[in-house]
């Protein structure tokens, strides 16, 4: 499928999840592939502040999805033969819907085609065995390693799928340096103390437990 000649029609289905400002649909006829598109915002919600910057720069309705975009493609080049070990959901271009532009990004499941669960899900229902839980610290460790810049990451957008037939924790939105000055790209230390903080956060939201200095998380 050539998706950059292809206007794409969502419009006759109903979104397979909704986020704080994307809608995610299921890809016409690649059902290994979804997309994200974001909705727009309706004028009265908006400040004068955010009115103006609209106006200005109109992109910038587009700019989570274009810093994770450049995100996952700064880990991609990073990852060497060991692409297949990213712990982000891949991203394969923009397209056009009639519902509006959207990106195309690699679909997560669980082993029985579901999408994937989130970790939230799985904190909430106790399957959490030592496995899984192997499986997540090495998913921390893959954040670190690979630098990934977090601007909200929690429990909900954290899935447990599988990629090749293996098992593994993805990170499927929240990441991509968003300020102005892009300090935690710079700074290795200012990522890690990020990072940690929001390890923090999900182990105070799911009741697992937190370890900064061995960047784990244990069952209480």
């Amino acid at each position: 499928m050539l998706f950059a000649v292809q206007l794409l029609q969502l419009s006759d289905q109903e979104p397979l999840a909704k986020g704080g400002h994307r809608d995610v649909y299921a890809c016409p006829g690649q059902p290994e592939l979804l997309i994200k598109v974001t909705r727009p915002r309706t004028r009265r919600n908006r400040s004068f502040s955010k009115r103006l910057v609209r106006r200005l720069m109109p992109d910038s309705a587009f700019r989570n999805a274009l810093k994770e975009i450049e995100c996952e493609m700064k880990a991609a080049l990073k990852s060497g033969p060991d692409i297949a070990q990213l712990p982000l959901a891949r991203s394969f271009g923009i397209v056009q819907t009639d519902v509006g532009p959207g990106v195309v990004v690699e679909k997560i499941q669980s082993d029985d085609g579901d999408l994937a669960r989130h970790l939230s899900w799985m904190c909430k229902r106790n399957v959490l065995n030592d496995a899984i839980l192997e499986n997540l610290n090495s998913f921390v460790q893959k954040l670190y390693a690979f630098q990934i810049v977090g601007r909200d990451i929690h429990e909900m957008n954290i899935v447990y799928g599988q990629r090749d037939q293996v098992h593994m924790f993805f990170l499927i939105d929240g990441y991509g340096e968003r300020n102005l000055v892009p300090l935690r790209t710079l700074s290795r230390k200012l990522n890690d103390r990020s990072l940690n903080k929001q390890m923090r956060q999900i182990a105070d939201n799911t009741g697992l437990r937190w370890d900064a200095a061995t960047r784990a998380f244990s069952l209480n």
